[in-house]
């Protein structure tokens, strides 16, 4: 377990996209990372990168993931690529590199949309998430919260976006906003 930190916190916003759910058998093909203060008001720099596997195995492609992914020209940018700039060694290399220049001022609380999942597949790229917090912010939790409360449900229509890391986290860290937003009215009593 991390041990307490005097640094303030700060949520590193984390997105992944893959060729399907399981990490046993999919690959990554594109990694994000944004950095803000606890309100997301704040931002403290971004990572992006195209992951381009050693051998893109299209044939582990799930479905789901193959339309999206065409469609949104992930497939074509992955194959694209070069594989010195972004093979996964590489990539690992780049985002150790911004996440250790974060570490050295805040201590990082993995946040986003399922982030267990963004964060299982980092181990795929070599990335020590050792130093993040052991607190994670998931906002699957929050939305799904919200609808037990008689909310709306986030997930009764399809998020809209091109279902690329940079849509995903942007749109994360405005769905945060207005949750926070909607609190600090309800506690005004407005």
């Amino acid at each position: 377990m991390t041990t307490t930190s005097t640094k303030p916190e700060a949520l590193l916003w984390i997105d992944v996209e893959t060729t399907g759910p399981d990490r046993t058998t999919a690959q990554i093909l594109e990694i994000g990372m944004a950095c803000t203060d606890s309100t997301a008001t704040q931002d403290y720099g971004a990572f992006h990168a195209i992951v381009k596997p050693d051998i893109l195995d299209i044939s582990r492609i799930t479905p789901l993931a193959w339309e999206h992914h065409t469609a949104n020209g992930l497939i074509a940018e992955v194959r694209a690529a070069s594989t010195r700039q972004n093979g996964p060694a590489a990539v690992g290399n780049a985002a150790e590199e911004y996440l250790e220049s974060l570490e050295q001022r805040f201590q990082l609380v993995p946040t986003g949309t399922n982030v267990d999942f963004d964060l299982g597949f980092l181990g795929l790229l070599a990335i020590d998430t050792s130093p993040l917090s052991y607190r994670k912010l998931d906002l699957t939790t929050i939305r799904r919260l919200i609808t037990i409360l008689g909310g709306p449900d986030p997930y009764a229509t399809h998020h809209e976006g091109r279902h690329r890391v940079e849509d995903c986290i942007t749109r994360d860290i405005h769905d945060y906003r207005h949750y926070l937003e909607t609190i600090q009215l309800k506690d005004c009593g407005k």
